[in-house]
């Protein structure tokens, strides 16, 4: 077997640390985007410590409903996870997205959670459009106007294994 000197291996490594600094890149500059785009939707600046969570937050989805939860606003991650459009989402309440599998407790804590305009989290089983489970876990950010009177809320949707 011939060895392998480090001088071979270095181009390797150097396009590894590439590759974390590109993709860590890529999500920065689709943050950004879907700061923008929700900024646009929903018709004034996020505040700032919105804006903040969503910067640190790692999620796949991204979900804007007005304060009657109906959708307004939806991300690329979105159509990704649930197999979904956009232009079909827009104007549906978020519990298109649930099924036999959903837990009526956990469906309750979320009507709870969104009548008393309060951050929380929550996981739960959703359905694909394929029909396909898979479990959410969702935060939940109220968004006042400038009244400070409850507008809109943000969910941060983030995948994970169905138990």
């Amino acid at each position: 077997m011939i060895g392998i000197s480090k001088k071979n291996l270095s181009p390797l490594l150097s396009f590894d640390l590439y590759l974390e600094h590109y993709h860590q890149l890529v999500n920065s500059l689709k943050k950004q985007m879907d700061v923008k785009q929700i900024s646009y939707a929903i018709g004034k600046n996020i505040d700032h410590e919105v804006l903040a969570i969503l910067k640190q937050e790692n999620y796949d989805a991204l979900v804007v409903t007005s304060w009657d939860q109906n959708i307004v606003w939806v991300n690329q991650g979105f159509t990704e996870m649930t197999g979904y459009n956009k232009k079909y989402a827009l104007g549906k309440k978020p519990n298109f997205l649930q099924g036999a599998d959903t837990s009526n407790r956990i469906k309750k804590q979320i009507k709870e959670g969104l009548q008393n305009n309060h951050r929380y989290n929550v996981s739960i089983v959703n359905y694909r459009k394929n029909g396909e489970t898979y479990r959410c876990q969702i935060k939940i950010l109220p968004l006042s106007d400038s009244k400070q009177e409850l507008s809109h809320f943000i969910a941060l949707e983030k995948e994970g294994m169905v138990a």
